[in-house]
């Protein structure tokens, strides 16, 4: 057994030094297929999606006064004071008729509270 190691191990020293003692020129193999430069192409109008193809959630964003009913319903009733949207959340903030300051945060695509 320690025979067949012996073998191996000095086996894999050969090959080590063989690899090492390559000429520091060589050139690799060629590629069959040379990458070649990307030509950037102008998008034909004609194939974009139209909004009859988009599906309906991807097509439609609820207005300022859609999120505005919606953080109603979720705040129990009460009065919008603020609203504002940052990228694709309205932020809407309503008092209650306890008195109590209730921000909403309403996704602007789906309408729904995040």
């Amino acid at each position: 057994m320690k025979n067949r190691r012996h073998i191996a191990l000095g086996l894999t020293a050969i090959l080590l030094a063989s690899a090492a003692a390559m000429p520091a020129n060589a050139k690799p193999a060629k590629w069959k297929h040379q990458p070649q430069k990307v030509q950037s192409q102008r998008i034909d109008t004609r194939f974009a999606p139209s909004p009859q193809t988009l599906p309906r959630w991807a097509q439609r964003k609820i207005s300022a006064s859609e999120a505005k009913s919606i953080a109603r319903k979720r705040a129990g009733g009460g009065e919008v004071v603020d609203i504002s949207r940052n990228g694709n959340t309205y932020r809407v903030r309503v008092i209650r008729k306890d008195g109590r300051v209730v921000d909403v945060l309403i996704d602007a695509t789906t309408g729904r509270v995040k």
